[in-house]
């Protein structure tokens, strides 16, 4: 009843329920949590990164990223090298094993996604996935304390 009032709402529960979703699916077929997924995806785009400037690409806070990598660093994904030349930072990136896994990682979610918009239309999908960018653009200069 409130999604078909609120935009915001139905934003919400679409994404809680994608989140649950993935969660229990990459958890039961994969061992990871949505937060190493997000660290692996964006590794696998960017060849390595400081653990914070990679917090931030992955769109994940900083605390769970480090703890993440460590679980990642443990099962030999990801590397994690402590830098001489930018102070105290640590640069993660895939290890040979971390881009094997990552690889077909990223293939199921592809095959997850193309589910998930089989009954759209390619013009949709690019119109949704234009607009939720603008949405997303909006909220980075939204002003919500009032």
């Amino acid at each position: 009843m409130l999604a078909r009032d609120h935009v915001a709402v139905l934003m919400s529960t679409i994404g809680m329920r994608l989140s649950r979703g993935a969660m229990a699916y990459y958890r039961a077929a994969w061992n990871i949590s949505t937060v190493e997924w997000r660290l692996l995806m964006t590794l696998n785009s960017i060849e390595s990164l400081n653990v914070s400037e990679l917090s931030d690409a992955a769109d994940v806070d900083k605390a769970a990223a480090s703890r993440s990598l460590a679980l990642l660093q443990e099962r030999k994904l990801v590397s994690v090298e402590q830098t001489r030349s930018r102070g105290r930072a640590a640069i993660a990136k895939l290890t040979a094993e971390g881009r094997k896994f990552t690889a077909k990682l990223a293939q199921v979610s592809r095959e997850r996604e193309a589910r998930l918009f089989k009954d759209f239309a390619a013009a949709d999908k690019d119109r949704l996935n234009a607009l939720l960018h603008q949405l997303s653009q909006a909220l980075d200069g939204a002003d919500w304390d009032h």
